[in-house]
């Protein structure tokens, strides 16, 4: 890599770094035909995403670095390169077909819980949007690497890891497919859930 890109990358590590404390503001869709309830879950630096599955039960989902999730390489170079240079990423995903309420949901995260923020989203988005990140398990030759740690699944992802795609932003990536309004950038899972706006009161206008 030449000393030109090398600069921008930096660049736009540190212009990130200055956004950091910026929070993903949350705003769910107004309404809903066929509503029902996802959860995304706040492990303090990175954050989920649990949905629920039409057969019983939940199923949590979680991008990350593969080198840093799946092999467990934690240290500070390791964290360097997977933010100022695209390396391999991985996709996690843990079926849990007896977990049906919020307050079991710990039992679903080894990692640990800051938070849990409930959104109501539209049937039809998350069975697409849960039909897609399960595509990737089903691919031909796709064998999943199980993470004790984080009691996942993962399998590799086509789109590279760095700091403009790391699991803070996929995950709002996939909240956004659901219609969930996301403002700010929570780079470190920093997330601020809103009610939506109330819809105008068509009777007071007329009187």
């Amino acid at each position: 890599m030449g000393i030109s890109s090398a600069l921008t990358r930096g660049a736009l590590l540190l212009a990130l770094l200055g956004l950091v404390g910026c929070a993903g503001r949350l705003t769910p869709p107004e309404a809903s035909v066929a509503p029902v309830t996802v959860y995304l879950l706040d492990h303090g630096r990175h954050a989920s995403l649990v949905l629920p599955r039409r057969e019983g039960g939940m199923v949590r989902y979680s991008y990350g670095e593969w080198r840093w999730y799946v092999e467990g390489e934690r240290h500070l170079l390791a964290g360097a390169s997977a933010l100022l240079w695209p390396t391999a990423s991985g996709l996690g995903r843990g079926v849990h077909e007896t977990i049906t309420t919020r307050g079991e949901l710990s039992g679903l995260a080894p990692e640990g819980l800051v938070r849990v923020y409930p959104l109501v989203a539209e049937e039809a988005r998350v069975v697409a949007l849960k039909r897609r990140l399960d595509a990737h398990f089903e691919a031909p030759g796709v064998a999943p690497v199980y993470s004790e740690e984080f009691d996942l699944a993962f399998v590799p992802y086509p789109r590279a890891y760095w700091l403009t795609h790391q699991s803070n932003l996929v995950t709002a990536r996939w909240l956004r497919s659901l219609d969930v309004e996301v403002r700010g950038i929570p780079w470190l899972s920093n997330w601020r859930l809103e009610a939506p706006p109330h819809p105008i009161d068509q009777q007071k206008d007329e009187t």
